[in-house]
């Protein structure tokens, strides 16, 4: 989106001209006319100041742990064989991160602030400033946009360019050990009786062996079994590992009309990715819950148990976007996804606060 605003004083120059012809002055008409001539190479340079100027973010990394740092490198570029006098870029930033170093103002956004760069630009010339960004708060931080300012040397007039272009950084939540929860490292959720026997973990490949009848189609290794011309079954590991589901509960009061507690709910958050990241430690299958969402109009948080290797950055990169408010309560979410859990499934619900409807869901 382009705009052009036009000095008042550059409309001044015409009733400087009237005034020229009504008085039968030369000399003020020959200003005039020098002045206009003038003002007319302003608005004909105006006209293409801001063509081939590029303003491009570089992140050294896009996703940061809880107090991470990272390079930002802005790289404008003036590709044209006309030099800019001038040009000013501001670019709308989260409030909330450490940028240094920089010069920052106030943005009419609220939790937003402006990277401010002022510079000249010759013809071809690229400019980088590099910064480093702190991630100090759990979020998914947009920066951008970009609006670029520039005119003629004299001031008659300023072209301005807003550019959308957005980039995200994800900061994810603050991963603690499971003591500073005030849980036993070594048995979290507490005592439990084994199964009898130990179950076959199908995320735990370990070979193939002859097809006997029973086997189940859903286990047979179609590669294997062409490489040696018969029917090849997978084998697993076995393992006593439970899956475990959390279930994150973003609310901090019953009502959602009460308000919202961050300090609370961002506690809250923090167990539900310090949990994540232990069981994932330890191999055990993993999946995530909660009763909001990741961004407007998206579906609600729902990350199904699994130990692959990917998995917590699934749930981090969830637990990193996820909005403050939910949009039902804990106890729906727990019963609509209970019937859905592998069998044996170990659900642990991390709430800031307990109601007696809660109780009942989990008795």
């Amino acid at each position: 989106m382009e705009r052009v605003s036009v000095k008042p004083w550059a409309w001044g120059l015409a009733g400087l001209a009237l005034l020229a012809i009504l008085l039968r002055s030369a000399p003020l008409l020959l200003l005039t006319f020098f002045l206009a001539l003038i003002a007319g190479a302003a608005l004909l340079w105006l006209r293409v100041c801001l063509q081939g100027v590029t303003y491009r973010r570089r992140f050294g990394s896009v996703r940061l742990f809880h107090g991470e740092s990272t390079e930002l490198d802005i790289e404008i570029a003036n590709a044209k064989p006309l030099p800019l006098a001038w040009l000013r870029a501001e670019d709308e930033l989260p409030k909330v991160l450490a940028i240094e170093p920089a010069r920052l103002s106030a943005s009419h956004r609220p939790g937003r602030q402006r990277l401010l760069n002022l510079l000249s630009l010759r013809w071809y010339e690229r400019v980088t400033r590099h910064y480093h960004v702190t991630g100090v708060q759990r979020g998914a931080w947009a920066f951008g946009p970009a609006r670029l300012l520039s005119g003629d040397m004299f001031g008659f007039a300023v072209r301005e360019e807003t550019l959308e272009a957005v980039d995200t950084l994800l900061v994810y939540p603050r991963l603690v050990p499971l003591v500073a929860l005030g849980l036993p490292a070594d048995r979290p959720f507490g005592d439990f009786r084994a199964m009898r026997r130990l179950a076959e973990d199908p995320l735990r490949l370990n070979g193939t062996r002859d097809y006997v009848s029973g086997d189940s189609m859903r286990h047979i290794h179609w590669k294997a079994s062409a490489r040696r011309t018969a029917l090849q079954t997978k084998t697993f590991d076995a393992s006593a590992n439970r899956p475990l589901a959390i279930f994150l509960n973003i609310n901090t009061y019953e009502h959602v009309w009460e308000g919202l507690d961050p300090d609370l709910q961002e506690y809250a958050i923090t167990a539900a990715a310090s949990l994540a990241n232990w069981a994932w430690a330890q191999g055990q299958a993993v999946g995530l819950y909660a009763n909001a969402v990741t961004q407007p109009g998206a579906r609600v948080v729902r990350i199904r148990p699994a130990g692959h290797r990917d998995q917590l950055t699934l749930i981090l990169e969830a637990l990193a976007r996820i909005v403050p408010y939910g949009r039902w309560t804990i106890e729906d979410s727990l019963r609509s996804e209970a019937l859905h859990l592998p069998y044996g499934t170990t659900v642990v619900v991390v709430s800031a606060l307990v109601t007696d409807g809660l109780r009942r869901t989990l008795l």
